[in-house]
């Protein structure tokens, strides 16, 4: 009996009780026909979409009304004639998208007609700039935040992609040891630093991807290499450089273990009291050189030793070939020995040799200047200091005075 009820009752309403009512629908979106195709290959564009929607009253049979629900709504403009930007007042269509026939109802539209700004379509590259805020630990350094590309493209109305000055990156870090990459969103800015928001404005990308290096920073000694001689040590020697450190960054597992560069080597025995000389710093192409210095000045003293002039005539050749016979052409040369003054004191000149190396020479014949040492005999503190060359003639031959005593 009770379904029985039911059903008559159902029959009733919608045949005898079923009169005229209205519904009120508010908020509705409008749709635009040619925006995608006709409008957007002529660059127009519809602007300010958000703000434009309808009111709707409906009139009409309680059974058509009452099943009528807002999505079933479809309110649309024809703008395919559109071809010049500005303001323009149109007509819109109403359809429904149920069973419901809409001529069977009565529509109040609010309102009449719809407003729709017309817009230039504009594509344009603005530049990515970073606020970094970051902190690094002890004894390391951030360099400049590098992107994952130089601009942002963006297209929409001309009238807000022109307010768009550049796009704004924004990370935060603290204490970082180690270079760090992360994709992160931007705001786009106009040029006095306010934000600019539109949900007009179409983006190529949604995220930057940014990349802070952060290497170790470290001063580094830079040193010389001294070779003794001349009568004088290591010890003997003063060195001065300047700049006397410089500041280096790079990968930690590189710059960790790099306490000093040696920027060359001075030989004691080339000088009598000091030198002074300029070297190239040389850096790795794996690290940076902050200071940016490239060379250094040294100067290198010789302590706490005496010097003596004395003309020697004790003039030998090493290493000359088989067959050949060698003769001094250099008779005297004067040379200065170095070492501690009761050494010094005790040398004569019968206790120095002058002995030239001959190997390079070979089978040369002929006059030839060739370097020389000076060699201390009987006092290992004491040696000659500066540079030395003698002429030798070479002759193929032995000399007759040795042929007849080996004979």
């Amino acid at each position: 009996m009770s379904c029985l009820i039911s059903i008559f009752l159902w029959v009733y309403v919608n045949s005898v009780e079923n009169v005229d009512i209205e519904s009120t629908f508010t908020g509705i979106p409008v749709t635009y026909l040619g925006e995608e195709d006709i409008l957007a290959d002529r660059k127009l564009i519809v602007t300010d979409k958000a703000d434009q929607t309808v009111t709707l009253r409906l009139y009409g049979k309680r059974s058509d009304i009452s099943s009528i629900k807002k999505s079933d709504i479809q309110v649309t403009v024809d703008l395919t004639d559109v071809k010049h930007t500005g303001q323009i007042e149109r007509v819109y269509d109403v359809a429904l998208t149920n069973n419901v026939n809409i001529n069977d109802i009565f529509i109040d539209k609010t309102p009449t007609y719809v407003t729709v700004n017309i817009d230039r379509m504009s594509t344009t590259k603005v530049d990515i700039r970073g606020e970094i805020n970051i902190t690094v630990a002890e004894g390391y350094m951030a360099e400049p935040a590098e992107y994952d590309r130089e601009y942002i493209e963006l297209s929409g109305p001309n009238e807000v992609i022109s307010r768009v000055a550049y796009a704004l990156v924004r990370v935060e870090r603290e204490n970082l040891t180690k270079t760090v990459t992360n994709s992160v969103d931007y705001r786009l800015m106009d040029a006095d630093g306010n934000e600019v928001v539109s949900d007009e404005i179409e983006v190529n990308v949604e995220q930057v991807e940014v990349t802070i290096p952060v290497v170790m920073y470290k001063e580094v000694v830079l040193d010389v290499d001294i070779i003794p001689g001349g009568g004088a040590k290591k010890t003997d020697a003063v060195v001065e450089i300047e700049p006397r450190t410089i500041a280096l960054s790079g990968d930690a597992g590189i710059l960790s273990s790099l306490n000093k560069i040696s920027i060359g080597s001075i030989d004691l025995s080339d000088f009598a009291v000091s030198h002074t000389g300029t070297f190239t710093i040389p850096v790795s192409n794996e690290l940076n050189n902050l200071s940016g210095v490239t060379e250094a000045e040294v100067k290198v003293s010789v302590k706490n030793l005496a010097t003596k002039r004395l003309l020697v005539s004790n003039i030998e050749f090493a290493n000359v070939s088989e067959g050949y016979t060698a003769t001094s052409v250099t008779q005297y040369l004067e040379v200065t020995i170095r070492g501690p003054q009761e050494i010094i004191d005790l040398v004569n000149a019968y206790n120095v040799r002058i002995v030239a190396d001959l190997a390079e020479l070979g089978a040369a014949v002929g006059r030839y200047a060739v370097d020389a040492k000076i060699i201390v005999d009987g006092y290992s503190d004491a040696g000659g200091v500066g540079n030395y060359a003698v002429v030798v003639s070479l002759e193929e031959g032995v000399p007759e005075e040795l042929t007849e005593e080996e004979e």
